[in-house]
């Protein structure tokens, strides 16, 4: 079935899985507004992926502001959006993570785009939604784990979790019907095949492979166009989850968080 007639944004769609979500969703019949820092890249990333780009530093409330004010523009008008993909973040530099040589400005960076980005995006995005629309926030199994290596990104995803819940709850309780009726949940993909995990790896194949196999019940590493078709699934009302809820994408396969380390365990045994 075709997602024709369906509204959406992107931000952190000029690199990594958020361009493939967008062509996946655009391919599909969707019409797909992304947004990122790269305005040169953005434009051949849309032109592409037919889709329209407007520039956004999530960081920045102006560009938020600016950002989703175009896609109100785009898109005809408030109360015209489907789907909000929150989807912008960094892993920052991990050695500077590591408390013997913390540096601050790396906290700063990573939970300045991670969790702060999330919130200007839910401020200026949730009067573009219309009635039954939803947001998505790109977290990560990273959220539930002892992630040595970098606890920095680990505990700024476990915000973003919380984020979702919160939000959930409190747009349950929301007076105004069009709030009461917008959902919030996050996607928490494990290991995929990202710029994110080349960085993690140094590019290591083999690393790569060995992390998949420690981090993913499904036992390998996961494709761009897997998670951009589950996306595509939940965007057509096929999967189960509900607002405040969190699902992980594992390759091919999605279920709820809560069952990532069942699975894990039973996979790695």
């Amino acid at each position: 079935m075709s997602l024709q007639g369906k509204n959406i944004i992107i931000t952190g769609a000029t690199s990594g899985l958020g361009v493939k979500i967008a062509s996946v969703l655009s391919n599909e019949g969707a019409s797909v507004f992304i947004g990122g820092r790269r305005a040169d890249r953005g434009q051949k990333v849309a032109e592409e992926t037919n889709t329209s780009f407007h520039k956004v530093d999530v960081v920045d409330q102006d560009s938020n502001k600016n950002f989703f004010a175009a896609a109100e523009k785009f898109f005809g008008g408030p109360q015209s959006v489907d789907f909000i993909l929150l989807n912008a973040g960094v892993e920052g530099d991990s050695s500077a993570t590591m408390i013997q040589s913390m540096d601050i400005e790396a906290y700063d960076y990573i939970y300045n785009v991670n969790v702060r980005g999330v919130m200007l995006g839910m401020q200026f995005g949730t009067p573009l939604l219309r009635k039954g629309g939803t947001f998505v926030f790109t977290s990560s199994v990273a959220s539930v784990m002892q992630f040595s290596g970098n606890p920095v990104y680990a505990s700024s995803k476990a915000a973003v979790d919380s984020l979702a819940r919160s939000y959930a709850a409190q747009f349950a309780e929301a007076a105004d019907e069009r709030i009461k009726s917008l959902s919030v949940m996050t996607m928490n993909p494990t290991l995929f095949n990202t710029d994110l995990a080349d960085r993690f790896t140094g590019k290591n194949k083999d690393a790569l492979e060995g992390f998949a196999k420690m981090l993913n019940p499904c036992q390998r590493l996961g494709s761009a166009k897997e998670l951009s078709t589950v996306i595509r699934n939940l965007v057509q009302g096929d999967l189960p989850y509900k607002s405040g809820e969190h699902f992980v994408i594992d390759g091919d396969t999605h279920f709820p968080l809560n069952e990532y380390f069942s699975r894990l365990q039973e996979a790695t045994a």
